[in-house]
């Protein structure tokens, strides 16, 4: 198990997946099964690369994943699903 996941360094990370795997099948369009393959692949990094990773906005990991950048409406339709669900954001549009 990745030293990331056991010791909880970062709290919020089962709802910082299933918030990008929202955004990329209800707000992109695209199919969410992306998000589990990078989940993956990131769970074999290193702790301090998991660390840095998690800093990215859910909606960025989303965008890179769909191949685009958010459109204006898209960030604001993002901004109220993901502070419905509880999740912080530290900015707004």
């Amino acid at each position: 198990m990745p030293i990331i996941d056991s010791i909880h360094l970062y709290p919020q990370i089962n709802q910082y997946w299933d918030l990008v795997r929202r955004t990329l099948e209800e707000i992109f369009g695209v199919d969410p099964a992306q998000a589990d393959t990078l989940r993956r692949e990131i769970k074999t990094w290193t702790a301090q690369e998991q660390l840095l990773f998690y800093h990215a906005e859910p909606l960025d990991v989303a965008a890179d994943l769909a191949g685009r950048p958010p459109t204006q409406h898209e960030v604001e339709s993002y901004t109220k699903r993901a502070a419905a669900l509880g999740w912080y954001i530290g900015w707004t549009p």
